[in-house]
């Protein structure tokens, strides 16, 4: 297939499209970035890259690029290459450890949209340890304590990497800014708990 140049928003409206064909030109278009394998390539030396190859990278970059965008979590808000120079560098960054996951540490503000540097730094690659399953297992246990909704809040936006508008949905809450007023209560609450706990202090 040719690959067809695209502009940013084509690019980006290519990705989140529901059309295989362009999904795939989007994809391929990634592939053959000149400007996205250079970034790799010089991510690569710079931190002596040996378990993988800068087409490695690459290729696990696009795949948790398209996982993210078919579940709403890339939502196009930043340069679609952008987005994924910080998945990649990130990957790059990381790869000493297995990775299995992509995550959003919290929202992209508006200065990191136009940075792959400040977007990795917004970006967080992991595989759960024992120490952090039974941290995970031990925070769920404080959160019990927490009232009904603002469990419910929590979960939704910090396990289940939804959005504030989703959480505003799902919660029957006016709009996103109220779900993130909920959900920064219910954090500072659940804070408090933790406080209380000093072996999980020390987990987290």
């Amino acid at each position: 297939m040719k690959i067809v140049q695209m502009s940013p928003p084509d690019l980006t409206a290519a990705l989140l499209s529901t059309d295989p064909q362009r999904r795939n030109q989007a994809f391929k278009m990634l592939y053959t970035s000149p400007m996205v394998n250079g970034k790799i390539r010089d991510w690569a030396k710079m931190y002596n890259l040996r378990d993988k190859t800068p087409d490695d990278v690459l290729q696990e970059g696009i795949i948790l690029l398209d996982e993210l965008a078919r579940t709403g979590r890339f939502r196009g808000e930043s340069k679609v290459e952008t987005f994924l120079l910080g998945i990649c560098k990130n990957l790059i960054r990381d790869s000493v450890k297995k990775v299995n996951r992509v995550v959003l540490k919290d929202t992209i503000p508006e200065s990191a949209m136009s940075d792959e540097d400040e977007m990795a730094d917004h970006l967080e690659l992991f595989e759960l340890t024992d120490a952090e399953q039974r941290r995970d297992k031990s925070l769920q246990e404080v959160m019990r304590q927490l009232t009904e909704k603002c469990q419910a809040a929590l979960r939704l936006y910090y396990f289940e990497q939804k959005s504030m508008a989703e959480v505003a949905e799902a919660r029957q809450l006016a709009n996103a800014e109220q779900a993130k007023k909920a959900v920064f209560r219910c954090r500072e609450s659940l804070r408090e708990l933790v406080s209380a706990h000093p072996t999980l202090q020390k987990l987290i």
